[in-house]
């Protein structure tokens, strides 16, 4: 158990690209009960269709979406930022 602590410790967390920390996004994915792995494509998302990924993972978790249906966050995406600009277009 020691070596693999040792090993995320030393190795593996210097190689990572973004820092390990609690934020909005990491207190985001726990009160909308999604997995972890949705937020990068939540933040892709984000970036492609001006959806906050803050909304996109509460609508998510409101739906259920379950591990392996990262494929239904850019569609859902797409569908809020449609519903957005209907609304501001009203």
């Amino acid at each position: 158990l020691f070596k693999v602590q040792d090993i995320a410790e030393d190795i593996i967390i210097p190689m990572m690209t973004h820092p390990i920390r609690a934020d909005r996004d990491a207190a985001t994915l726990g009160y909308a009960g999604v997995y972890s792995s949705f937020l990068l494509f939540a933040k892709r998302a984000e970036a492609k269709y001006g959806v906050s990924a803050r909304e996109i993972l509460l609508e998510l978790g409101r739906r259920g979406t379950v591990g392996g249906q990262e494929d239904m966050i850019e569609d859902l995406a797409l569908t809020m930022s449609k519903a957005k600009a209907f609304a501001t277009s009203v």
